[in-house]
């Protein structure tokens, strides 16, 4: 069974292709215009070259928008099987933007990139194993994670730590 992101994706493609078509055919048509013996000035040149690929135009800019909607649900499609990386930082910039465009709070993109309390362990373990942190601190921030597993607030003071790194 072939996924809804290639059928998007060739749906964009087709529709590409026959909008580079429409376009070249609408050229040769207003092309043709000027073999009509139009002499006068520029302008009207101009207009008589549109009149002769008019159609062309309107199925050029309809073939267009659907190529546009084609590559916006392509990258909808991707955006949400996407595998993220999950990052406090990553996680704070989403949740800037998605405060900045609501509309991209459809896509919960902030609640897929935060790290979860296993990411938080893990990280926590490889920053031990690195010997950036003594035993004691390891202990002490795990400890911390196990008492907060349920109530989310870990991940806020994780989160202000970071947005304090960013600021020195």
């Amino acid at each position: 069974m072939v996924s809804r992101r290639w059928l998007y994706f060739g749906g964009f493609v087709v529709s590409t292709v026959l909008l580079v078509g429409v376009g070249l055919l609408g050229l040769l048509d207003a092309l043709s215009a000027l073999s009509g013996g139009v002499y006068a000035s520029e302008e009207f040149v101009v207009l008589a070259m549109l009149g002769a690929a008019a159609e062309w135009v309107v199925a050029g800019l309809a073939l267009g928008a659907i190529a546009a909607l084609f590559l916006l649900a392509t990258v909808v499609s991707v955006l949400r099987s996407a595998s993220l990386p999950r990052d406090d930082r990553l996680a704070s910039f989403v949740e800037r933007l998605e405060r900045e465009f609501p509309a991209l709070r459809e896509f919960d993109v902030s609640g897929k990139v935060e790290p979860t309390t296993e990411d938080r362990k893990e990280q926590l373990r490889e920053r031990y194993v690195a010997g950036e942190i003594g035993e004691s601190e390891f202990e002490r921030e795990m400890e911390r994670l196990l008492d907060d597993d349920g109530d989310g607030s870990s991940q806020s003071v994780a989160r202000s730590e970071v947005e304090t790194e960013d600021r020195r």
